[in-house]
């Protein structure tokens, strides 16, 4: 706990717009564009590409292959990923469980100069969803980041917490407002804690 009390702060905004495609066979074809800001919002910190199919089954399973490619200032990284989630629903309340394993390469590479990756992490997160409306869903989600292979005795890399809000819009688009609490990179003395203020909106085409 002694070393959670000098955590680095900041707080940041992230805006992404998504667009969606249905395929035949119960695939579906996503495309984002991402912006986030950084420095109490006043300096830029990065933005990506993310582009992902994946397949739904009728009983809520979902797998999914999503690549982001992200510029910052200093540097470009890509992620691979492989996801899977399921959503159980028992109206006006969903439960959606996801679990997501990626791979970082910085600058082409997945190593640094030290021989150890720049993250190779398993994410599992649970959202509690309530239908207050016919258009709004207000939800509550947590995120726990584990290292793959770690010799550390805790391979606990970080954690999210977030409440929002999603509204249905005319045209089966969505926008979602949303705050969340991150903390990261908790094998380093000064983890950063980081408070975000977000807006994703999803246009389905």
């Amino acid at each position: 706990m002694f070393q959670y009390s000098y955590a680095e702060s900041d707080n940041q905004s992230w805006t992404k717009i998504s667009f969606e495609k249905k395929l035949p066979y119960s695939l579906k074809l996503e495309l984002a564009q991402g912006l986030r800001l950084k420095d109490e919002l006043s300096t830029f910190n990065s933005t990506f590409f993310e582009a992902a199919l994946s397949y739904k089954k009728s009983n809520g399973l979902k797998i999914s292959l999503p690549y982001r490619y992200t510029i910052f200032e200093d540097k470009i990284k890509h992620r691979l990923s492989l996801g899977a989630s399921y959503q159980y629903t028992f109206k006006p309340i969903s439960l959606k469980y996801r679990i997501k394993y990626y791979r970082l390469y910085e600058n082409g590479e997945s190593t640094g100069e030290d021989d150890v990756t720049f993250g190779d992490l398993v994410r599992n997160k649970f959202t509690i969803k309530y239908k207050l409306s016919k258009k709004i869903s207000p939800y509550i989600s947590g995120e726990l980041f584990h290292l793959y292979d770690n010799t550390d005795n805790n391979p606990l890399d970080g954690y999210r917490g977030s409440l929002g809000v999603e509204i249905d819009l005319p045209g089966k688009n969505s926008i979602n407002f949303f705050y969340m609490f991150k903390k990261e990179e908790l094998r380093n003395l000064n983890p950063n804690e980081i408070n975000i203020i977000g807006l994703h909106y999803i246009a389905k085409i």
